[in-house]
């Protein structure tokens, strides 16, 4: 399926069967959503995966009565990360692993540091926020190239949400994929012609 198909024919997906994901394709989705375009590669973002009825009824209580959350296989909690000394660190890292000159992992480290350094801790919350919704792409797509159905998820309280799943305060859950096989077509895909989104 060429790229072109799969983000026009990509749907939200509410309904599922009752049949589990099997754990590699879950792993191959998150393959595919780490490759995810990020400002200056930072990758600011953690992904809770649920898959046990137990804490989908506890993330379900955060979501204003989204009834997929409770039927899908797994739920994705993809969230915010603002400890960005330990992000800036591990990137340096993955620098150096891949082979990135010293002078451009110093020049690098040095930009980031003072960039988020100067940012305040809305700003930083906000700008890893930004970074989830690109990925967030990348999860929903993804998901319908591996023969699966997923829906993207905003209406839910953070807050609690991040209580329920006892998550650090450096992490804001930002958006929710609920995923597994389509018992559903999904609504039809509606979309503005380029001709009004264009200025």
């Amino acid at each position: 399926m060429e790229f072109k198909d799969i983000v026009r024919n990509r749907r939200a997906i509410r309904q599922y069967e009752p049949r589990p994901v099997p754990e590699d394709v879950i792993q191959e989705l998150l393959e595919i959503i780490r490759f995810s375009v990020s400002a200056m590669n930072l990758q600011p973002w953690k992904i809770k995966v649920v898959s046990d009825q137990e804490t989908k009824e506890k993330a379900f209580a955060a979501t204003f009565g989204l009834e997929q959350i409770r039927v899908c296989s797994h739920a994705l909690i993809l969230c915010a990360d603002v400890d960005y000394p330990s992000i800036i660190a591990r990137l340096e890292r993955a620098m150096a692993a891949a082979g990135v000159p010293a002078d451009r992992r110093e020049s690098t480290v040095a930009f980031a540091t003072q960039l988020t350094g100067d940012m305040t801790p809305d700003q930083r919350l906000a700008w890893s926020r930004e970074q989830v919704h690109i990925a967030l792409g990348n999860a929903v797509n993804g998901a319908y190239s591996l023969g699966l159905g997923a829906c993207p998820m905003t209406a839910f309280d953070p807050t609690v949400l991040g209580r329920a799943l006892g998550l650090p305060e450096t992490l804001m859950p930002t958006a929710i994929v609920t995923v597994g096989y389509a018992a559903e077509e999904g609504a039809p895909k509606v979309r503005h012609p380029v001709s009004d989104i264009l200025i």
